[in-house]
């Protein structure tokens, strides 16, 4: 007995009797995923019940940056050495001059946080003692984590599409962990390489003993 493509429902052939056959969901109807390659970036060691999982947030990015901050600021040091000395000569327009670009300031320090970070960021990702923690440093940044890793049910790497300002379309790639609660926490953010994503899904399930399981969304390619 067979059930018919397309349909919901059919009629058994010998006995009429009708057998509904609930649709299956997206994450259902994927097949296995394939193993990763763990990317040259990525420091993996695992000793004992431990698992650390580290990499750098170094991009070539950077090297072009750092020249365009450095200008910008440099150009703001000396509005504001201009518009400070000045202050008592020029009265009210030096401060004009003091409170025009402070959008452009802010901009300013925002650029230095932005090549900091590149240059010296880190992220660690690391399961031990029953807990899995996310650690961004040595400069502040968002994103860390602490979970208890019983808590953990499921990995896995959404697939997200964004619609551009300009028009097309970019796709990011977040690391999520589903947990037994049914809760979600994202783990690693949304501009995450997806290589760096679906190895480190591969390798905290591997030491959980996580069974890998389809979720809807998931980026499984």
């Amino acid at each position: 007995m067979s059930v018919p493509e397309g349909r919901g429902q059919f009629f058994c052939q010998f006995c009429g009797t009708p057998v509904t056959v609930p649709a299956r969901s997206a994450g259902d109807r994927a097949g296995p995923k394939r193993g990763v390659a763990i990317p040259e970036k990525l420091q993996v060691q695992e000793l004992g019940g431990e698992l650390r999982i580290s990499w750098r947030w170094f991009s070539p990015v950077v090297l072009f940056l750092i020249p365009f901050c450095l200008a910008w600021n440099a150009f703001l040091v000396g509005w504001y050495t201009l518009a400070l000395g000045g202050l008592s000569e020029m009265g009210g327009f030096a401060i004009i001059m003091i409170l025009f670009p402070i959008a452009h300031v802010a901009v300013g320090i925002g650029l230095i946080y932005v090549c900091l970070v590149l240059l010296l960021n880190h992220t660690t990702v690391r399961v031990a003692q029953g807990e899995m923690s996310i650690r961004h440093g040595p400069i502040p940044a968002p994103g860390n984590r602490r979970i208890a890793a019983d808590d953990v049910e499921q990995l896995y790497v959404r697939h997200e599409r964004e619609t551009r300002s300009k028009g097309g379309e970019s796709h990011v790639y977040p690391l999520l962990a589903r947990l037994r609660s049914g809760k979600e926490i994202k783990l690693l953010p949304r501009n995450s390489e997806v290589e760096v994503a679906r190895a480190v899904e591969q390798l905290v399930e591997t030491h959980l003993r996580i069974e890998d399981a389809p979720v809807a969304g998931e980026h499984r390619d």
